[in-house]
């Protein structure tokens, strides 16, 4: 595959708006953009599809989770691995000036353990895999912000670029992606993110425990301590979440949503519905419909 080489470089003009100093958009990767490096950090996360990400010498294949940040200089270019419309490279950039960092330090004094890897001239790119969705759903949040601008869309914004240079520092901080080197921390933090996005699925204590090199004693301690609750409150409370989301924006019927979010027995989905919400599935629902006067009309 040819790759189009230039001296070309990208400054900030025409991505900053006044007072506004990050910039977010999706793109659809093409062959017609040269090779290029730019005057600002550039943080990218692969949406949809796959193809090659030319960068630093190197030609590093890239597929839906893969993120990439890009310091000031580091000429690069994404190409898909086909033109076919229906398999795209669809990628989402978040671009900002290198004194936001600083910025971010001056006026958030805790971001300056963070701050310090990224300051660093010498620092190159790096690449991560989102294996459990998490920077998906936040750069989706950010992009969200970004263009519909509601009020106070900034402080989010800022927010959302501080948890993902977090969680960048934190891979960078970690040791060897094994099992029994992982930190106790994050072998809980990749069990919450799996509970979240695959709640219906049959979730046992005891395989999360194995695939964290723990007993089954020792997973549940920490679990608690993470996030105040057991195993099974935590997946309860995440499946009625899910519920109350279904009640809330679908036409489904209360069995079909019981079934959605992992149960088929409805009489123990009632009562634990009830017991985590303070209402029946069906009350929750009218109460929502009636408004905040709590009465229909």
């Amino acid at each position: 595959m040819s790759i189009r080489h230039s001296t070309y470089t990208m400054t900030g003009e025409g991505f900053f708006e006044p007072g506004v100093p990050i910039f977010v958009n999706r793109a659809f990767e093409t062959f017609d953009l040269s090779e290029h490096s730019h005057e600002f950090v550039e943080i990218t996360y692969v949406s949809e599809g796959s193809g090659v990400h030319y960068i630093g010498g190197e030609a590093v294949p890239v597929q839906h989770g893969t993120l990439f940040f890009i310091p000031v200089g580091r000429s690069h270019v994404f190409r898909p691995m086909t033109l076919k419309k229906d398999r795209p490279l669809i990628v989402y950039n978040c671009l900002f000036p290198v004194h936001f960092l600083a910025d971010l330090k001056a006026g958030f004094p805790q971001f300056a353990e963070v701050y310090r890897i990224f300051e660093h001239e010498e620092l190159s790119w790096f690449a991560v895999k989102d294996t459990t969705g998490e920077y998906h759903g936040m750069f989706r949040e950010m992009y969200r912000e970004f263009s519909a601008k509601p009020p106070g869309y900034l402080p989010v914004l800022a927010s959302l670029v501080v948890r993902v240079l977090t969680g960048l520092y934190r891979h960078r901080m970690q040791p060897a992606d094994t099992a029994a080197d992982k930190p106790q921390w994050l072998t809980v933090d990749e069990a919450i993110a799996y509970i979240d996005g695959n709640y219906a699925s049959v979730l046992r204590l005891g395989e999360f425990a194995a695939k964290a090199n723990l007993s089954e004693r020792q997973f549940s301690r920490l679990f608690r301590q993470q996030t105040g609750m057991s195993f099974i409150d935590y997946v309860q409370g995440s499946r009625m979440d899910a519920a109350c989301r279904l009640l809330t924006a679908s036409r489904l019927s209360v069995t079909e949503i019981a079934d959605t979010v992992g149960y088929t027995d409805m009489k123990f989905f009632h009562q634990l519905f009830k017991k985590k919400i303070g209402t029946t599935p069906r009350e929750y629902r009218n109460t929502l419909q009636a408004g905040p006067g709590g009465s229909r009309r």
